[in-house]
């Protein structure tokens, strides 16, 4: 427990496992945009490239998500974060995001995973793993 609360997060903001920890027992997160909004992950120079997945992972790991649960999250704060990035990239910029929609879209199957209010209207829940 203690080797895991010290591993890093989010190298860009210096969120180590220990503070996800602090933030599900203590402050009542159970989802990505709400850990976001207390530690800032996702929030530095990557916008979540590097530390969104581990996030989802310890969010499961933590018993505050279900798998399938952490890979839905994590595709909403993932499309959540492009949309910010998408319109001001350029250059060297545009092709790091296109590379990452890339990298979660096609290879993580993100692209597959429908958002939790399409399954609620569906009444079940859809996303196969």
């Amino acid at each position: 427990k203690e080797r895991l609360d010290r591993s890093m997060v989010c190298e860009c903001e210096a969120v180590t496992a220990g503070e996800v920890r602090y933030a599900v027992d203590e402050l009542d997160v159970n989802n990505l945009v709400d850990l976001r909004r207390r530690t800032r992950v996702g929030m530095g120079t990557c916008q979540a490239e590097l530390c969104a997945c581990r996030a989802a992972g310890l969010m499961n790991r933590f018993e505050v998500a279900t798998p399938r649960q952490s890979t839905t999250q994590l595709s909403a704060f993932m499309e959540e974060r492009w949309r910010g990035i998408e319109p001001i990239a350029w250059g060297e910029a545009i092709r790091e995001a296109e590379f990452t929609s890339w990298m979660y879209g096609s290879v993580l199957g993100l692209n597959d995973v429908k958002p939790l209010e399409t399954q609620a209207q569906q009444g079940t829940d859809s996303n196969e793993f």
